[in-house]
């Protein structure tokens, strides 16, 4: 979706709420804006409690978690030996 925003006179740009329900933005909510010869990109920043609900990407067994913990544990240990 794109549309045509005005520039106010003190930079300010007014988001419409078709591209903020898009965005998922609400008001309160924190944004990034990446600025680019030509444009400017503007992305939500999740919340904690947003990114608490959203499911795991990487899918480990037990086991696997268990393996990988004690790898982090020896190399904080080691790390800390140094």
């Amino acid at each position: 979706m794109a549309t045509i925003a005005k520039v106010g006179k003190k930079g300010e740009v007014v988001l419409k709420k078709p591209e903020r329900d898009i965005a998922g933005i609400k008001p309160g909510d924190k944004v990034i804006i990446i600025g680019r010869p030509g444009e400017i990109i503007i992305r939500k920043i999740p919340s904690l409690e947003e990114l608490l609900r959203k499911p795991p990407k990487i899918k480990l067994t037990i086991e696997e978690l268990k393996k990988l913990r004690e790898e982090v544990r020896k190399e904080i240990e080691e790390r800390l030996l140094k």
